[in-house]
């Protein structure tokens, strides 16, 4: 690890003192990784700080210094509950494709990002967004979903040249 990290503000808690968990980057490698560490606006605070850029702003455009300390790296990301992932893949192909976000703040967020150019659609804007956050968040889950896809469309393949139908 470097001695150098990086997180948005839509990370941070809204208690920042004591010890915390947070999602950082590090700045060299760029790995992302979970924490639990200490934060503070001013390094002597903390007993073995590194700096901790905090990106703010709706484009995280904005850059804060603090410090981090790090207590314990890589705390484990949630595990994938590998059936409810195989049924929530077998429900998306058997259903509607259509899905809901009720909420006003969510509706104008997204339409503006549309009316302003920056997406064509509601539906590729709500795509990007998701699938940044999650690869962001959570690519244990991407990775997994990535696979699963794969081998589905690999036992696709073998049963049509089988001779069989799909259906």
């Amino acid at each position: 690890m470097s001695d150098q990290y990086i997180t948005s503000e839509d990370h941070l808690p809204a208690d920042t003192g004591g010890e915390i968990t947070l999602q950082v980057t590090d700045g060299e490698t760029k790995h992302i990784f979970t924490t639990r560490a200490r934060i503070a606006r001013d390094a002597a605070e903390l007993d073995d700080p590194d700096p901790l850029t905090i990106l703010r702003g709706p484009h995280e455009n904005r850059e804060e210094q603090w410090y981090i300390e790090i207590i314990e790296a890589d705390i484990s990301e949630p595990s994938i509950d590998e059936a409810t992932l195989e049924a929530c893949f077998e429900r998306s192909h058997e259903g509607s494709n259509v899905l809901t976000a009720r909420g006003e703040d969510v509706k104008t967020l997204v339409a503006y990002l549309v009316e302003t150019g920056e997406y064509d659609s509601v539906s590729t804007a709500v795509r990007s967004l998701l699938r940044e956050h999650l690869s962001e968040t959570r690519p244990e889950l991407i990775d997994r979903y990535v696979d699963l896809r794969a081998e589905r469309e690999r036992q696709q393949a073998e049963f049509r040249l089988g001779g069989g139908r799909e259906e």
